[in-house]
């Protein structure tokens, strides 16, 4: 009768662990991502109504402005309130630039500084999934998947 394992038996069971550990660890990354766009496109549907009550709180005008790869609730002299970084895998139909204007009211106004008269709308896609959100005159932000 032998005692212990085989050099042979304990690499097998290596690998065998290895390979649990590799698909465990790829699943927790997909996880991991997804959960990050999850998020960010939570983050993104509040992002205008916090904006529109910030400016209504401080009693100044804001702007959204859109780099590319992030949103920034600015003040009119650059200074940035608050900023919102895209996931890998998320892209928005917005152009980079100012998006949205927020007034002392709590009003949100076209890139120009006029009121909206129709909701603004645009997409955020994630992977194959495409959502439309639409922004009302004070910020209220409706997201259809």
């Amino acid at each position: 009768m032998r005692k212990g394992f085989s050099v042979i038996e304990l690499l097998v069971v290596l690998a065998v662990l290895a390979v649990i550990f590799a698909i465990g660890a790829f699943n927790a990354r997909r996880t991991l991502l997804s959960q990050e766009q999850a998020a960010f496109l939570r983050s993104l549907q509040g992002l205008f109504w916090e904006a529109a009550t910030e400016a209504a709180s401080r009693g100044e005008n804001l702007v959204l402005h859109f780099t590319g790869q992030r949103l920034e609730v600015r003040r009119t002299d650059g200074t940035a309130l608050r900023a919102l970084d895209l996931p890998p895998g998320v892209s928005l139909s917005l152009t980079p630039g100012v998006v949205a204007r927020f007034t002392p009211p709590g009003k949100v106004a076209d890139q120009d500084g006029r009121n909206l008269r129709q909701p603004l709308s645009f997409t955020a896609t994630v992977g194959s999934k495409t959502y439309t959100y639409t922004v009302s005159l004070i910020g209220e932000t409706e997201v259809v998947p």
